[in-house]
């Protein structure tokens, strides 16, 4: 596929349904969580719509980032984005504790998670407006696929504390994924994932990369939904599978969204040789420091999970976290 190309002002034909298309994928997301607040799902088929509604929590919200990435971004529409976002996700909680119907308290919280989509976006942007060279995607995505590691696996990690049953912050600011229900009271339900703002973010820095620099954009969103369910579903089904020192339940998002972005566009990044140089300098530093950091964690006292965990991302990960 051919990369999208923008005209001598720099807009392009997909930026004028942009944020319209991001305004349906958010009232998707919206119905969706009002679906299992009331619906009832036969307990047989629970376990299929579990990962439906997983599979659906993440495709959604990746198809509507990568419309809205598609807008000719500025520094003003990334501000205003910014703060409608964290205004529709932070300035309702302060209310929750005081309302005791549960309903309400569902509608409420359906629309503040509505909220972080639209500053991650908005954030996102504001990074992209920021990058001078499309080669600097190339580093980015080696440091952030390292880092994000880093804080899944090492034990003093933000994962490590949520596998401690910490998660307090975590329910605060992360994406839900509902866990549908056999018996809806029309109460906020029970959270079957988190997924951390982290991961929204930087996907939507990268969608917001992509167009500007006119790389494949397209051939990045189509690879980036399924990777990223099947990546969530390794965490929902095998969460007490461990290989060496890596736990199939805590796996870090951040790792295949750079991926996805490095394969699909590859051919489009045109590094000289000391940006070529810097690179592997930088990915060899980084995975010699993980490589110390694991031999010592592995000489230490593994992390204790509980049982009945259901799975939860990180503000930069995937992770089970302690049960509620």
């Amino acid at each position: 596929m051919e990369p999208a190309k923008g005209n001598a002002t720099g807009q392009r034909p997909e930026s004028r349904t942009a944020l319209r298309d991001f305004c349906i994928a958010l009232a998707v997301l919206l119905i969706l969580r009002f679906v299992t607040m009331w619906v009832a799902i036969p307990m047989g088929m629970l376990p299929v719509a579990n990962l439906l509604i997983s599979i659906l929590f993440i495709a959604v919200p990746v198809a509507g980032l990568f419309r809205g990435a598609a807008n000719a971004w500025t520094w003003g529409q990334a501000a205003f984005a910014i703060v409608l976002g964290t205004a529709l996700q932070f300035g309702l909680l302060p209310f929750l504790p005081g309302i005791s119907d549960p309903t309400i308290r569902g509608i409420l919280l359906a629309v503040s998670q509505t909220g972080l989509p639209i500053w991650c976006l908005g954030l996102g942007a504001a990074l992209s407006l920021v990058l001078r060279d499309r080669n600097l995607l190339v580093p980015m995505s080696i440091f952030l696929a390292l880092f994000d590691i880093w804080l899944v696996f090492v034990p003093e990690g933000p994962v490590g504390q949520v596998a401690r049953g910490n998660q307090t912050a975590l329910a605060s600011v992360a994406f839900t994924v509902p866990r549908p229900l056999s018996a809806p009271t029309g109460a906020p339900p029970t959270p079957l994932a988190y997924i951390g703002p982290a991961d929204f973010l930087f996907m939507a820095m990268f969608f917001c990369a992509i167009y500007r620099f006119n790389l494949r954009a397209r051939d990045t969103a189509k690879w980036m939904a399924p990777v990223l369910a099947g990546y969530l579903l390794v965490a929902l089904l095998l969460p007490g599978v461990a290989i060496g020192p890596i736990r199939l339940g805590a796996l870090p998002a951040l790792v295949p969204i750079a991926a996805v972005v490095m394969l699909v566009n590859w051919r489009e990044f045109k590094l000289t040789r000391d940006e070529k140089q810097t690179t592997v300098v930088l990915a060899i530093l980084g995975i010699a420091l993980l490589t110390w950091r694991f031999m010592v964690a592995g000489e230490s006292r593994p992390i204790e999970r509980e049982t009945e965990s259901p799975p939860a991302t990180s503000p930069r990960s995937v992770a089970p976290a302690a049960p509620r």
